[in-house]
């Protein structure tokens, strides 16, 4: 019988289509994540032609140009992670960048003291410590974390990060500190531990309600958080003293979780807190108020204090976290924020929109443990979406480095030409592993119990299990199972419980499984962009009855503002007929064609003569030997001072002065001194650093608003316990001249 040779094409076809068949069904060709940019796979990361591949576990190879030694580098496991929690996951680079983040974490750990890389050259300050606790080393590492973080304790107080102006007060996210001790003693309920911080919290907290916290505003002082380089997240015309005076988002949210803390460790100990819960509804109120960005739905990265409070009109992405993720704000701006938030195609920006002409670091960068706090953020928000491309954005880069980088270029996902960079950084590390406690096995510390609440993309379904969790008294094992953003059903060693949560008074050894609902989430509002560039700030000057800016190429328009209000919208470069028959200060913003706006220009005030006053300091000493006075330790610990006024009146107040302690940039030696009017606290003035061994160089203190009875007026200015700054050797200062401003 003759055979049709076209019977044999069905199966000729068959057999050509199968590899690709096989292809297909090939578990790591599954998409995980997919945009124009990278993609994510079970086993790898695809960025055109840039690969990295989970060998195995324990192993990942890259061909990324880490070195120009070789076309591929290889991670391996390096360190004994047998003590550590374990994770496993149906993703081979799931799990070997989980081991990655725990290797890193080891590394940076030498007899019990964490470094901040693994060069292990310098020790962590104060707050990569504390940020490093609360996203996972009180999970992996408490005890050291403990031994750490008492290890910035002096005197009973938190020792405060050298910093701009020479620290203290100027910088004061010290508190994070506070959120950092309470992670810990959720995770370990070490009563004595709880005991310890409380009153180094309360000693901390008292000093800085002396000298940073505006009774008058209900908002405390300082430099933002973690955004510590002038020029890269401040306008260049901005002092030391100047951000001394600013109100920073996330510094209002670092103290107010710290309050918080401070008022539940209270009341575990039996102790008084109506005072701290009367300042943290205080900073509430005023953080809701005098933040939020209506056109935008956003809140302000900053408040400019002059005399009248105006609110930069950039967002910052690690406070607006800290506000959802602290309940500071209601569900609706939690869900607001995060949705306004537009991201670049490779994570989250510090902020936006960035500043022009200035160098990648805050500015243009990513930061990966900012991106892991806005991860936890859109999970509290159910922003399905929002997390998936941000633990999809945490994995590519470390995949792709070999290692968790302190930051990276947010244009181009890269970290070549970035300075001072460094591997294995302590936040990076421990912020990529929070991804895998805090979301996808949705690990919530509270004060009586551990909640589970996993947030799993269908994309990422499968088994989620971490076996070797320590959680107090008890060690337990855990097994996620599907995806979706609830959980269908508990079980704690085989038996069901309708809440999904484990008593704080748990023993032994604990079987923990979770069934997730599979349910795709409702679609939630996101956004992807490129990075937008604000224009640049104008300079504002005054002659001739004129105001006059530079202009601004990228400006469509302009806005003047006097005492603080808009006065003016305008094309032009100048505003003639200016006129004003007493003080008044003047600001201009530059407006780009998309709405975008510049940093305020420099405050200009305008005042004739008979305004200003200038008193010479030397002149109300006994004893006058020079044409200026010194403030040490020994010397003019209290000094005053008269003033005689002619009639009643408001004035403000501030001293013309020297601190040639330590670089503007840098140091400790920033000092204070408190204020008096009358027996009547001011409160304090700060006399940041203005660059080392040049006694000349004088600059002018943040001002007080003072009201004046006529005649006499005693001031005083002193030395009290809470004025130490953080150098606590060397606290000198020269003031030259006191100058008054008649405000009306």
């Amino acid at each position: 019988m003759k055979k049709n040779p076209n019977q044999y094409i069905p199966r000729l076809s068959l057999l050509l289509c199968l590899p690709l068949f096989l292809v297909n069904c090939n578990p790591d060709n599954q998409i995980l994540y997919q945009s124009e940019h990278f993609s994510l796979h079970p086993n790898r990361v695809e960025q055109g032609d840039l690969t990295a591949i989970a060998i195995n576990d324990e192993s990942i190879k890259s061909n990324y140009p880490i070195s120009t030694q070789s076309n591929e580098t290889i991670w391996e496991l390096s360190q004994n992670l047998d003590s550590l929690p374990k994770y496993e996951s149906s993703s081979s680079l799931l799990n070997a960048l989980y081991k990655l983040a725990l290797d890193e974490s080891e590394m940076i750990i030498s007899n019990d003291t964490i470094f901040t890389s693994n060069k292990k050259i310098q020790a962590a300050n104060t707050s990569d410590l504390a940020y490093a606790t609360i996203l996972s080393m009180a999970i992996t590492h408490p005890k050291i974390a403990m031994k750490n973080l008492l290890n910035k304790v002096k005197h009973g107080k938190i020792v405060q990060n050298s910093g701009t102006g020479g620290s203290w007060p100027i910088s004061s996210d010290r508190m994070i500190w506070s959120t950092a001790a309470w992670e810990l003693y959720l995770s370990t309920g070490d009563l004595d531990w709880l005991k310890k911080a409380y009153f180094i919290i309360k000693n901390s907290t008292e000093d800085d309600l002396n000298v940073i916290w505006d009774y008058k505003n209900h908002l405390f002082k300082g430099e933002a958080s973690f955004l510590n380089k002038r020029e890269q997240s401040y306008p260049a015309w901005m002092e030391p003293k100047d951000i001394a005076e600013s109100y920073s988002l996330n510094i209002q949210a670092i103290h107010y979780n710290s309050l918080k803390v401070l008022i539940k460790m209270g009341k575990i100990l039996s102790k008084d807190t109506q005072k701290y819960e009367h300042v943290s509804h205080a900073l509430k109120g005023s953080i809701k108020q005098k933040f939020w960005l209506t056109d935008k739905n956003r809140y302000s990265q900053f408040l400019y204090q002059s005399d009248h409070l105006s609110a930069s009109k950039k967002s910052e992405n690690l406070g607006e976290a800290m506000l959802v993720l602290w309940d500071i704000i209601p569900l609706e701006r939690k869900t607001a924020i995060v949705n306004n938030t537009s991201v670049s195609a490779y994570g989250i920006s510090c902020f936006s929109p960035q500043i022009a002409n200035v160098p990648t670091y805050h500015n243009n960068a990513i930061w990966p443990f900012v991106q892991a706090f806005w991860n936890q953020a859109a999970a509290q928000t159910n922003n399905m979406e929002a997390v998936h491309w941000g633990l999809s954005s945490s994995l590519r880069s470390t995949a792709l480095f070999l290692t968790n980088k302190e930051y990276f270029h947010m244009t181009t996902g890269d970290f070549k030409n970035s300075e001072k960079n460094q591997d294995a950084h302590l936040k990076s590390s421990t912020g990529l592993l929070s991804n895998y406690y805090k979301i996808l096995l949705g690990l919530h510390y509270k004060e009586n119990q551990l909640e589970f609440h996993p947030f799993i993309p269908r994309e990422f379904k499968g088994r989620q299990k971490l076996t070797g969790l320590k959680y107090r008294n008890t060690t337990l094992d855990i097994e996620v199972l599907g995806f979706g953003d609830k959980i269908a059903s508990y079980k704690l060693d085989g038996t069901h419980y309708r809440t999904a949560i484990v008593p704080k008074d748990l023993e032994g050894h604990h079987k923990i499984t979770i069934m997730m609902n599979n349910i795709i989430a409702p679609k939630s509002s996101f956004k992807t962009s490129e990075p937008i560039i604000a224009p640049r700030t104008p300079v504002l000057t005054y002659k001739d009855q004129q105001l006059n800016w530079t202009a601004i190429d990228e400006a469509d328009h302009y806005k003047v503002y006097q005492n603080g209000e808009l006065l003016l919208k305008t094309q032009d470069t100048y505003m003639s007929e200016v006129q004003f028959n007493e003080p008044v200060e003047f600001m201009v913003q530059a407006i780009d064609s998309m709405g975008n706006s510049s940093f305020y220009s420099k405050p200009l005030k305008l005042f004739t003569s008979s305004y200003q006053k200038f008193l010479e300091a030397e002149d109300f000493l006994i004893h006058r030997k020079k044409n200026y006075v010194e403030f040490n330790k020994k010397d003019n610990r209290i000094y005053y001072f008269q003033v005689k006024a002619p009639r009643i009146g408001t004035y403000n107040i501030s001293f013309l002065y020297a601190n040639s302690n330590g670089p503007i940039n840098d140091g400790d030696k920033c000092c204070t001194r408190s204020f008096w009017l009358n027996n009547g606290y001011l409160g304090s003035i700060v006399f940041p650093q203005r660059g080392k061994n040049n006694w000349n160089n004088y600059g002018y203190t943040n001002s007080f608003t003072v009201d004046l009875k006529k005649g006499n007026n005693f001031f005083k200015i002193s030395y009290e316990d809470f004025n130490k700054n953080m150098n606590e050797k060397i606290d000198k200062i020269r003031i030259d001249k006191i100058r008054l401003l008649r405000k009306e």
